[in-house]
C-alpha cells in the first residue's frame, strides 16, 4: 500500500490542474463565445424559431457551447503535454491570450481604429493578460472565483431568457369550432411581395406578366386596399395565421399562437402545412421536415450560422467585410450581428424553393377528410436568383459578394435590384400557376376556399440600406400587399376597396365558410362593418410596436406614387417581354449591333466572374448565365457601360462600388434570349459620347 501512495499524488495533483485549467478556459471561451451568441439568441429568439428548433436541440446546444470549446482546447493541451509538459503550459498560455484577445476585440472595434492596429491591441491586450496570469496568483485567483460564470450564464439563457419558451414549450393541440366545414383550404402566403408590383397602369393585375394572379383576380374577392400590419416575417406570418395583433414579447410559434388556423382547423382538416421561418403549427398536427435532418446536421447548422454571426461581431472592419452573407436577412437577427450575415432561414433561402413549393403542391389530394394546405413561400423575396420561366441565373451567394445588400446612392444600381424582384416575381407567378392547375385537374378549385396574400412587401430606395423596414416615407410600398379570397363555388370576380388588415384574413375565412371559431380575435371579418367603415390605416412599428397611422387619403396618394414610379421605370407586360430588360441609360442603344459604332481601346480593363459559363450555355437547362457581373481596373464608379452578347447590345448600366469597399464593379442582368446553344461572346464597353457621335471603348471580353 505504502508503495503506491507516492505515485497516487502526482496523478491527482495533475487532475486537480487539468480541473482548473478546463474551469479556466470555460470561463474565458464563455465570455468570448457562448456568453454574445447568449446574447444574440435572447435578442433574436426568431432565429431558433425559424428553424424550427426543439427543445431539446437548444438547450443541448446551449450546453455544447459551454462545455465543448474549453473541452476541445484542453485536449490540444493534454495532447501536447504528452510531448513536455512545457509544451501543455505553453499552450494553455497562448489560449488565455487568444480567448482575451477574442473579448477584447469587440470593446476595441467601437474606437473605430485601422484594422491593423485594432489587431495589435487585441493582441497586445491578450499577451498582457496571458503574462499576469502566468505570474500573478491573484489573477489565477480572481479566475475561479469566476468560476459560476459559464454556469450562470447557461441558466439565464436556458430558464430567464426569451428562449426559454422554446427550450420548454407547451402543448398544443387542436380545438373546436361551432360549425361543420367541408371545404378544402389552400393558403399561399408569399413573402416579400408589394401590391404595386403586380399591377398596370390601369390599376389590376398585369395579366401579361403575372398571369395567375391575374387568373385569381378574375375568379376571387380582391382587397385591393389590405395592408400588413407589421414588416418583418416572425410576427407578420403570425398574424395571418392567428387573427391577433403582433405582440412584442411572442415568437413565431404553437405555444405562443395556441388559437391558429392550424389548431382551430386541426379537427375537421388533414394538415398539409409547410412553414419556412415561424413554427405556429404544432408537431401534434403538422410535421415538420426541418427536423428530419439527423441531429448532428442540425448543431452543425446552427453552429455555422451563429459562427458567422460571431465573426461579424469580433472582426475588424475591412475583414468583416469579406466574411460570406446572404443577400436578405430575417427580422433583427443581422442588425445584433452589426453586419449582414447568414439568417436563421439561410437553407431555405439557399436551397430549392422551387423544389419545396412544387412538393407541397403535389400534396394537395382530394379524398377523406377535408385539407388544410397552407404554404409559406420564401417568394420573391431575396436572394433574386430566378427568372419568370423559372431558370435561375445565379446562386444564394452573390457571384461578388455584398452586390445584392448595398445601399447604393446611384439610381441605376437600386432600379436593378428592383428589376430582379419584378423577375422573381414572374417566377413566383409561375409556382402559383403551376397550384391553380393542380386543384383544377384534381377537381378542387371549386370547392375550396382559396386565400393569397403576402406578409409584407419590400422598398427599393436611393440610398436607403434597409428595404423593409416601415417608416412614413416607405410604408406604401412595404405595406401594401395583394389579398385575394376565393370562396367556395365563387366563379367571378369582385374588387372589394375595404381596408382590410392581415390579421382580418383568418376571421374572413371563418365568416366566408360560415362557422365561428370559437375564440376571440384581434381581427375583424374584412367583409364586416367594421372594416368596410375604417379610414385609418395602422402599422405597427418594428421594436418598439408603437402603431403608425395614415389617413385612407395619404395612403392611396403613397400607393399611387409608388405605382407611377414603377411604371416609369418598368413599363407594363403589354409593351412586350423585353421592357422589363430596358432599364439604365441609353436604353435607346439596347439591340443594337456593336459593328454600328465606331470601337477603340482602352487602357481600362474588366474581369468577368464566372466567364466559363458563356462558353457552354444550353437553353434547355435550368440556369442561364443571364447576371452579367464582374470587376474593373481603371475605370472610375459613374462610367456609362454596354453589355454586348453576341455582337449585339443586351444592357446598359453604369460602373459602382459598394458601400463596403472602393473597388469598381458592374453588374447587370441580359435577356435570357440573348444566348444561343454553346459558345457566347461577352463584351464589355465603356460609352463614350462626342457631340452626337457615339463611340464604344473596349473594356473585355469573357
Amino acid at each position: 500500500m505504502t508503495a503506491v501512495r507516492p505515485a497516487a499524488a502526482p496523478r491527482s495533483t495533475a487532475l486537480r490542474a487539468a480541473l482548473w485549467d478546463f474551469v479556466h478556459l470555460a470561463v474565458l471561451t464563455s465570455f468570448a463565445l457562448a456568453q454574445p451568441l447568449f446574447a444574440l439568441m435572447h435578442d433574436n429568439p426568431e432565429f431558433l424559431a425559424a428553424r424550427g428548433a426543439l427543445g431539446f436541440d437548444v438547450v443541448s446546444f446551449a450546453v455544447l457551447l459551454v462545455v465543448a470549446p474549453p473541452a476541445l482546447l484542453l485536449a490540444v493541451e493534454l495532447l501536447g503535454g504528452l510531448i513536455d509538459p512545457q509544451v501543455r503550459r505553453g499552450l494553455h498560455l497562448a489560449f488565455v491570450a487568444i480567448l482575451v484577445a477574442l473579448i477584447a476585440l469587440p470593446v476595441l472595434k467601437r474606437l473605430d481604429f485601422p484594422d491593423a492596429v485594432l489587431i495589435a491591441l487585441a493582441t497586445a491586450v491578450g499577451i498582457a493578460a496571458a503574462v499576469a496570469y502566468a505570474r500573478a496568483p491573484v489573477v489565477r485567483s480572481f479566475m475561479n472565483v469566476l468560476s459560476a460564470a459559464p454556469v450562470v450564464f447557461l441558466a439565464l439563457f436556458v430558464f430567464l431568457s426569451p428562449v426559454s419558451g422554446l427550450a420548454f414549450p407547451r402543448d398544443v393541440g387542436a380545438r373546436s369550432i361551432d360549425g361543420a366545414v367541408r371545404a378544402p383550404i389552400v393558403v399561399v402566403l408569399f413573402d416579400e411581395l408589394p401590391l404595386t408590383s403586380l399591377l398596370d397602369d390601369r390599376g389590376r393585375v398585369d395579366a401579361v406578366r403575372y398571369p395567375a394572379f391575374a387568373e385569381l383576380e378574375g375568379s376571387s374577392t380582391w382587397f385591393r386596399n389590405a395592408y400588413a400590419v407589421y414588416d418583418s416575417t416572425e410576427r407578420a406570418q403570425p398574424a395571418i395565421m392567428d387573427g391577433d395583433d403582433p405582440v412584442e414579447d411572442e415568437l413565431p410559434i404553437a405555444a405562443d399562437h395556441p388559437d391558429s388556423v392550424f389548431t382551430l382547423f386541426g379537427k375537421t382538416h388533414r394538415m398539409n402545412v409547410s412553414e419556412e421561418a415561424t413554427s405556429v403549427c404544432p408537431r401534434s398536427l403538422c410535421k415538420d421536415p426541418r427536423l428530419e435532418e439527423p441531429y448532428g446536421e442540425r448543431m452543425s447548422a446552427m453552429a455555422s450560422d451563429l459562427g458567422l454571426v460571431w465573426l461579424h461581431k469580433v472582426a475588424p472592419t475591412g475583414i468583416e467585410a469579406r466574411l460570406p452573407s446572404v443577400s436578405e436577412t430575417w427580422g433583427n437577427f443581422t442588425g445584433a450581428a452589426g453586419a449582414s450575415s447568414r439568417d436563421a432561414v439561410r437553407a431555405n433561402l439557399s436551397s430549392d424553393r422551387k423544389g419545396r413549393f412544387d412538393a407541397w403542391i403535389r400534396d394537395i389530394a382530394p379524398g377523406g377528410p377535408p385539407q388544410l394546405s397552407l404554404k409559406h413561400t420564401l417568394l420573391p423575396h431575396a436572394p433574386w436568383q430566378y427568372l419568370p420561366d423559372a431558370k435561375r441565373y445565379g446562386g444564394a451567394a452573390d457571384p461578388i459578394p455584398g452586390l445584392s445588400r448595398q445601399s447604393y446612392r446611384d439610381a441605376t444600381q437600386v432600379e436593378s435590384l428592383y428589376q430582379r424582384h419584378l423577375l422573381q416575381l414572374g417566377f413566383a407567378d409561375h409556382e402559383l400557376g403551376l397550384l391553380l392547375a393542380h386543384l383544377k385537374r384534381e377537381r378542387l378549385f371549386d370547392k375550396s376556399l382559396i386565400v393569397v396574400t403576402a406578409d409584407h412587401g419590400v422598398a427599393f430606395q436611393t440610398g436607403k440600406f434597409d428595404r423593409r423596414t416601415i417608416t412614413r416615407d416607405n410604408a406604401q410600398q412595404i405595406a401594401s400587399i395583394p389579398l385575394f379570397v376565393k370562396a367556395p363555388g365563387q366563379r367571378r370576380g369582385r374588387v372589394d376597396d375595404a381596408y382590410a388588415e392581415t390579421v382580418d384574413i383568418l376571421p374572413t375565412m371563418f365568416d366566408v365558410l360560415h362557422v365561428r371559431p370559437g375564440v376571440r380575435m384581434d381581427g375583424r371579418s374584412a367583409f364586416s362593418p367594421e372594416v368596410r367603415r375604417r379610414r385609418t390605416i395602422r402599422i405597427f412599428q418594428r421594436g418598439t410596436f408603437r402603431p403608425l397611422r395614415f389617413s385612407a387619403a395619404a395612403w392611396e396618394r403613397g400607393q399611387a406614387a409608388a405605382l407611377q414610379r414603377k411604371l416609369r421605370l418598368f413599363g407594363v407586360g403589354r409593351d412586350g417581354p423585353l421592357r422589363l430588360f430596358r432599364v439604365g441609360p441609353h436604353r435607346d442603344l439596347l439591340s443594337r449591333r456593336v459593328r454600328d459604332f465606331p470601337v477603340q481601346g482602352s487602357e481600362g480593363s474588366a474581369r468577368f466572374v464566372g466567364a466559363e459559363e458563356y462558353r457552354r450555355v444550353n437553353p434547355r437547362s435550368s440556369t442561364v448565365p443571364a447576371w452579367v457581373t464582374g470587376h474593373l481596373d481603371g475605370v472610375p464608379a459613374g462610367r456609362h457601360l454596354v453589355v454586348a452578347v453576341n455582337g449585339r447590345i443586351a444592357a446598359v448600366t453604369k460602373s459602382f462600388h459598394l458601400a463596403t469597399a472602393t473597388a469598381t464593379l458592374f453588374a447587370v442582368i441580359v435577356p435570357e434570349s440573348s444566348f444561343r446553344t454553346g459558345h457566347n461572346r461577352v463584351e464589355l464597353f465603356e460609352l463614350r459620347r462626342v457631340g452626337a457621335t457615339v463611340g464604344l471603348t473596349r473594356l473585355g471580353t469573357a
